[in-house]
Protein backbone atom coordinates (compact mmCIF):
# COMPACT_ATOMS: atom_id res chain seq x y z
CA UNK A 1 0.00 0.00 0.00
CA UNK A 2 2.99 2.09 0.51
CA UNK A 3 4.57 1.51 -2.69
CA UNK A 4 1.27 2.26 -4.56
CA UNK A 5 0.59 5.86 -3.03
CA UNK A 6 4.37 6.74 -3.69
CA UNK A 7 3.35 5.79 -7.37
CA UNK A 8 0.44 7.68 -7.21
CA UNK A 9 2.16 10.44 -6.12
CA UNK A 10 4.63 10.34 -9.26
CA UNK A 11 1.46 10.56 -11.82
CA UNK A 12 1.66 14.62 -11.67
CA UNK A 13 5.19 14.63 -12.62
CA UNK A 14 4.98 11.94 -14.71
CA UNK A 15 2.10 13.27 -17.20
CA UNK A 16 3.58 16.99 -17.40
CA UNK A 17 7.32 15.81 -17.72
CA UNK A 18 10.02 18.27 -16.40
CA UNK A 19 9.92 21.89 -16.20
CA UNK A 20 12.22 23.75 -19.07
CA UNK A 21 12.49 27.34 -19.72
CA UNK A 22 13.62 28.74 -22.75
CA UNK A 23 14.25 32.47 -24.03
CA UNK A 24 14.06 34.11 -27.25
CA UNK A 25 14.20 38.41 -28.43
CA UNK A 26 11.80 39.40 -31.04
CA UNK A 27 9.53 42.18 -31.49
CA UNK A 28 11.05 44.74 -29.47
CA UNK A 29 10.58 41.99 -26.76
CA UNK A 30 11.60 39.05 -25.04
CA UNK A 31 9.76 36.00 -25.10
CA UNK A 32 9.92 33.51 -22.42
CA UNK A 33 8.46 30.14 -22.83
CA UNK A 34 8.18 28.19 -19.76
CA UNK A 35 6.93 24.26 -20.31
CA UNK A 36 6.59 20.89 -19.01
CA UNK A 37 7.88 18.53 -21.57
CA UNK A 38 8.90 14.76 -21.34
CA UNK A 39 12.52 15.30 -21.27
CA UNK A 40 15.12 18.27 -22.23
CA UNK A 41 15.11 17.00 -25.99
CA UNK A 42 11.32 17.00 -26.48
CA UNK A 43 11.28 20.76 -24.68
CA UNK A 44 14.53 21.86 -27.17
CA UNK A 45 12.73 20.35 -30.41
CA UNK A 46 9.29 22.30 -29.10
CA UNK A 47 10.99 25.85 -27.52
CA UNK A 48 12.60 26.17 -31.27
CA UNK A 49 9.38 25.55 -33.50
CA UNK A 50 7.69 28.20 -30.92
CA UNK A 51 10.53 30.57 -31.83
CA UNK A 52 10.68 30.08 -35.47
CA UNK A 53 7.07 30.85 -35.02
CA UNK A 54 7.19 33.87 -34.02
CA UNK A 55 10.03 34.85 -36.54
CA UNK A 56 7.35 33.79 -39.27
CA UNK A 57 4.55 36.43 -37.30
CA UNK A 58 7.64 39.25 -36.79
CA UNK A 59 8.57 38.88 -40.63
CA UNK A 60 4.99 39.37 -41.65
CA UNK A 61 3.95 42.35 -38.64
CA UNK A 62 7.50 43.86 -38.58
CA UNK A 63 6.85 47.62 -39.93
CA UNK A 64 10.56 48.66 -38.74
CA UNK A 65 11.51 46.25 -41.78
CA UNK A 66 10.54 47.18 -45.55
CA UNK A 67 10.33 43.48 -46.95
CA UNK A 68 7.51 42.65 -44.54
CA UNK A 69 3.95 42.07 -45.31
CA UNK A 70 2.43 44.81 -43.11
CA UNK A 71 4.60 47.11 -45.02
CA UNK A 72 3.99 46.28 -48.38
CA UNK A 73 0.17 46.38 -47.88
CA UNK A 74 1.52 50.00 -46.71
CA UNK A 75 2.60 50.55 -49.72
CA UNK A 76 0.07 50.02 -51.22
CA UNK A 77 -2.17 52.63 -49.44
CA UNK A 78 -4.01 55.27 -51.76
CA UNK A 79 -3.09 53.31 -55.08
CA UNK A 80 -6.62 51.50 -55.26
CA UNK A 81 -5.45 48.34 -55.23
CA UNK A 82 -7.18 44.92 -53.27
CA UNK A 83 -3.60 43.25 -52.16
CA UNK A 84 -4.47 39.63 -51.22
CA UNK A 85 -2.65 39.06 -48.29
CA UNK A 86 -2.15 36.11 -45.83
CA UNK A 87 -4.08 34.36 -43.31
CA UNK A 88 -2.14 35.70 -40.32
CA UNK A 89 -2.47 39.13 -41.40
CA UNK A 90 -6.15 38.41 -42.50
CA UNK A 91 -7.01 37.51 -38.99
CA UNK A 92 -5.00 40.12 -37.11
CA UNK A 93 -7.01 42.88 -39.30
CA UNK A 94 -10.19 41.32 -38.70
CA UNK A 95 -9.69 41.33 -34.61
CA UNK A 96 -8.23 44.57 -34.94
CA UNK A 97 -11.07 46.05 -37.02
CA UNK A 98 -13.42 44.58 -34.60
CA UNK A 99 -11.68 46.25 -31.17
CA UNK A 100 -11.65 49.78 -33.34
CA UNK A 101 -15.39 49.10 -34.36
CA UNK A 102 -16.39 48.18 -30.44
CA UNK A 103 -13.98 50.74 -29.14
CA UNK A 104 -14.77 53.55 -31.24
CA UNK A 105 -11.15 54.26 -32.58
CA UNK A 106 -9.51 54.23 -29.24
CA UNK A 107 -7.73 50.79 -31.11
CA UNK A 108 -6.50 51.39 -34.39
CA UNK A 109 -4.25 49.76 -37.00
CA UNK A 110 -3.56 52.59 -39.41
CA UNK A 111 -1.86 54.69 -36.33
CA UNK A 112 1.06 53.85 -38.53
CA UNK A 113 1.37 57.82 -39.52
CA UNK A 114 1.31 58.44 -35.84
CA UNK A 115 3.32 56.13 -34.87
CA UNK A 116 6.43 57.30 -36.99
CA UNK A 117 5.89 60.75 -35.85
CA UNK A 118 6.26 60.13 -32.37
CA UNK A 119 8.92 57.35 -32.41
CA UNK A 120 10.89 60.33 -33.75
CA UNK A 121 9.61 62.59 -30.90
CA UNK A 122 11.10 60.17 -28.42
CA UNK A 123 14.35 59.38 -29.94
CA UNK A 124 15.35 63.18 -30.18
CA UNK A 125 13.41 64.23 -27.16
CA UNK A 126 11.75 66.89 -29.20
CA UNK A 127 7.68 67.15 -29.25
CA UNK A 128 6.52 67.05 -33.03
CA UNK A 129 4.97 70.25 -34.72
CA UNK A 130 1.24 70.76 -34.66
CA UNK A 131 1.46 70.34 -38.15
CA UNK A 132 2.69 67.65 -38.48
CA UNK A 133 0.69 66.06 -35.71
CA UNK A 134 -2.48 67.25 -37.85
CA UNK A 135 -1.08 65.71 -41.40
CA UNK A 136 -0.23 62.43 -39.64
CA UNK A 137 -3.86 62.21 -37.75
CA UNK A 138 -5.94 62.95 -40.98
CA UNK A 139 -3.92 59.60 -41.95
CA UNK A 140 -5.31 57.56 -39.59
CA UNK A 141 -8.62 56.02 -39.83
CA UNK A 142 -9.49 52.11 -39.45
CA UNK A 143 -12.46 53.06 -41.55
CA UNK A 144 -9.77 53.45 -44.44
CA UNK A 145 -8.92 49.70 -44.01
CA UNK A 146 -11.62 47.68 -46.51
CA UNK A 147 -11.76 44.21 -46.29
CA UNK A 148 -12.64 41.45 -48.94
CA UNK A 149 -14.07 38.56 -47.48
CA UNK A 150 -14.54 35.94 -50.45
CA UNK A 151 -10.60 37.07 -51.63
CA UNK A 152 -8.89 37.92 -48.56
CA UNK A 153 -8.18 41.41 -50.23
CA UNK A 154 -7.18 44.78 -48.04
CA UNK A 155 -7.65 47.75 -49.16
CA UNK A 156 -6.29 51.14 -47.92
CA UNK A 157 -8.31 53.81 -49.53
CA UNK A 158 -6.11 56.84 -48.64
CA UNK A 159 -2.49 58.09 -49.92
CA UNK A 160 0.35 57.68 -46.92
CA UNK A 161 -1.22 55.41 -44.68
CA UNK A 162 0.82 53.34 -42.90
CA UNK A 163 0.05 50.26 -40.61
CA UNK A 164 1.36 49.48 -37.21
CA UNK A 165 0.49 46.14 -35.32
CA UNK A 166 2.46 46.89 -32.58
CA UNK A 167 -0.48 46.64 -30.11
CA UNK A 168 -2.06 43.49 -31.06
CA UNK A 169 1.12 41.56 -32.52
CA UNK A 170 2.97 40.44 -29.59
CA UNK A 171 -0.75 38.91 -27.97
CA UNK A 172 -1.33 37.55 -31.46
CA UNK A 173 2.28 35.60 -31.47
CA UNK A 174 1.55 34.08 -27.89
CA UNK A 175 -2.09 32.56 -29.01
CA UNK A 176 -0.16 30.88 -31.98
CA UNK A 177 2.38 29.92 -29.77
CA UNK A 178 -0.79 27.85 -28.05
CA UNK A 179 -1.95 26.42 -31.11
CA UNK A 180 1.53 24.76 -31.53
CA UNK A 181 1.91 23.61 -27.62
CA UNK A 182 -1.94 22.00 -27.42
CA UNK A 183 -0.62 20.55 -31.40
CA UNK A 184 2.25 18.68 -29.76
CA UNK A 185 0.24 17.93 -26.51
CA UNK A 186 1.74 19.97 -24.08
CA UNK A 187 -1.07 20.79 -21.62
CA UNK A 188 1.52 23.41 -19.17
CA UNK A 189 2.94 26.16 -20.51
CA UNK A 190 3.66 29.81 -20.07
CA UNK A 191 4.12 31.70 -22.94
CA UNK A 192 5.18 35.71 -21.97
CA UNK A 193 5.78 38.70 -24.58
CA UNK A 194 6.22 41.22 -22.48
CA UNK A 195 3.37 42.59 -20.55
CA UNK A 196 1.47 40.01 -22.60
CA UNK A 197 1.41 36.42 -20.89
CA UNK A 198 -0.88 33.36 -21.26
CA UNK A 199 -0.78 30.11 -19.37
CA UNK A 200 -1.82 26.38 -19.81
CA UNK A 201 -2.77 24.06 -17.36
CA UNK A 202 -0.83 24.22 -13.50
CA UNK A 203 2.27 22.85 -12.98
CA UNK A 204 2.57 19.77 -11.12
CA UNK A 205 1.31 20.09 -7.85
CA UNK A 206 0.37 23.62 -8.09
CA UNK A 207 -3.35 24.85 -8.53
CA UNK A 208 -2.27 28.03 -10.61
CA UNK A 209 0.20 29.87 -12.26
CA UNK A 210 1.67 32.28 -10.36
CA UNK A 211 2.42 35.99 -12.42
CA UNK A 212 4.15 38.79 -11.03
CA UNK A 213 2.79 42.00 -12.35
CA UNK A 214 2.33 46.16 -11.15
CA UNK A 215 -0.05 47.35 -8.78
CA UNK A 216 -0.13 50.52 -7.23
CA UNK A 217 -0.31 50.70 -2.94
CA UNK A 218 -2.48 53.47 -1.00
CA UNK A 219 -0.21 56.01 -2.42
CA UNK A 220 -0.40 55.84 -5.42
CA UNK A 221 2.97 53.96 -5.77
CA UNK A 222 4.10 51.04 -8.51
CA UNK A 223 4.40 47.90 -6.16
CA UNK A 224 4.69 44.52 -7.46
CA UNK A 225 1.85 42.04 -7.12
CA UNK A 226 1.03 38.41 -7.86
CA UNK A 227 -1.71 37.15 -10.18
CA UNK A 228 -2.98 33.72 -9.98
CA UNK A 229 -4.00 32.23 -13.17
CA UNK A 230 -5.01 29.20 -15.25
CA UNK A 231 -5.77 28.49 -18.65
CA UNK A 232 -5.89 32.36 -19.17
CA UNK A 233 -4.11 35.61 -20.62
CA UNK A 234 -3.17 38.49 -19.09
CA UNK A 235 -2.24 42.09 -20.65
CA UNK A 236 -1.21 45.19 -18.97
CA UNK A 237 -0.11 48.19 -20.63
CA UNK A 238 0.68 51.91 -19.38
CA UNK A 239 3.25 55.04 -19.63
CA UNK A 240 5.17 53.83 -16.47
CA UNK A 241 8.21 53.67 -18.02
CA UNK A 242 7.93 55.33 -21.60
CA UNK A 243 7.06 58.84 -22.14
CA UNK A 244 7.96 62.05 -23.01
CA UNK A 245 8.56 65.56 -20.72
CA UNK A 246 7.93 68.70 -22.58
CA UNK A 247 7.30 72.13 -21.58
CA UNK A 248 6.30 70.71 -18.33
CA UNK A 249 3.69 68.22 -19.65
CA UNK A 250 3.68 64.17 -19.76
CA UNK A 251 3.10 62.55 -22.94
CA UNK A 252 3.38 58.40 -23.09
CA UNK A 253 4.14 56.52 -25.88
CA UNK A 254 0.44 55.08 -25.80
CA UNK A 255 -0.55 57.67 -29.09
CA UNK A 256 -4.59 57.94 -28.97
CA UNK A 257 -5.52 57.76 -32.45
CA UNK A 258 -7.94 60.12 -32.31
CA UNK A 259 -6.31 63.08 -31.04
CA UNK A 260 -2.67 62.37 -32.46
CA UNK A 261 -1.06 62.78 -28.98
CA UNK A 262 0.36 60.93 -26.75
CA UNK A 263 -2.15 60.32 -23.53
CA UNK A 264 -1.28 62.06 -20.39
CA UNK A 265 -3.46 60.56 -18.24
CA UNK A 266 -1.46 58.86 -15.55
CA UNK A 267 -2.59 55.02 -15.60
CA UNK A 268 -1.99 51.34 -16.40
CA UNK A 269 -4.56 48.66 -17.19
CA UNK A 270 -4.52 45.19 -16.51
CA UNK A 271 -7.01 42.86 -19.05
CA UNK A 272 -7.15 39.08 -18.01
CA UNK A 273 -9.30 36.64 -20.24
CA UNK A 274 -9.05 33.59 -22.77
CA UNK A 275 -6.71 35.07 -25.39
CA UNK A 276 -3.96 37.50 -25.88
CA UNK A 277 -4.47 38.81 -29.09
CA UNK A 278 -7.57 40.59 -27.86
CA UNK A 279 -5.99 41.28 -24.03
CA UNK A 280 -3.09 43.15 -26.50
CA UNK A 281 -5.54 44.96 -28.24
CA UNK A 282 -7.83 45.60 -25.56
CA UNK A 283 -5.42 46.78 -22.72
CA UNK A 284 -4.13 49.56 -25.19
CA UNK A 285 -7.65 50.76 -26.43
CA UNK A 286 -8.68 51.18 -22.48
CA UNK A 287 -5.83 52.89 -21.68
CA UNK A 288 -6.75 55.47 -24.24
CA UNK A 289 -9.98 55.67 -23.16
CA UNK A 290 -11.74 56.96 -20.76
CA UNK A 291 -13.55 55.79 -17.58
CA UNK A 292 -17.07 55.98 -19.26
CA UNK A 293 -15.64 54.93 -22.42
CA UNK A 294 -13.47 52.18 -20.63
CA UNK A 295 -17.04 51.06 -18.89
CA UNK A 296 -18.82 50.93 -22.01
CA UNK A 297 -16.12 48.88 -24.16
CA UNK A 298 -15.66 46.07 -21.56
CA UNK A 299 -19.59 45.26 -21.49
CA UNK A 300 -18.89 44.43 -25.25
CA UNK A 301 -15.80 41.84 -24.27
CA UNK A 302 -18.07 40.26 -20.87
CA UNK A 303 -15.11 37.47 -20.91
CA UNK A 304 -12.55 39.45 -20.17
CA UNK A 305 -12.01 41.61 -16.57
CA UNK A 306 -10.15 44.80 -16.41
CA UNK A 307 -8.64 46.71 -13.31
CA UNK A 308 -7.36 50.23 -13.82
CA UNK A 309 -4.44 51.57 -12.09
CA UNK A 310 -4.29 55.46 -11.49
CA UNK A 311 -1.37 57.17 -10.07
CA UNK A 312 -1.97 60.18 -7.71
CA UNK A 313 1.78 61.56 -8.27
Amino acid sequence: MRFFCWFLSLIPVLAYGQRQEFFHPQMGTLFQVILYAKDTVQGKQIAQRLFDRIDTLNAIFSDYSESSEINRLSASAGTGQKIKVGAEMWRLIAVSQKVSQKSDGAFDLSIGPLSKLWRRAFRQVQFPALAEIKTAKEKVNYRFIERYPLTKKIRLTEPGMRLDAGGIAKGFAVDECFKILRKVGIRSALVAAGGDIRVGTAPPDKAAWIIASKGLNAKGETVDVELSLEREAVSTSGDTYRYLEWEGQRYSHIIDPRTGLGIQHRQFSRLVGPNSTLTDALATAINISNERERKILMKKFPRYKLEVYESKD
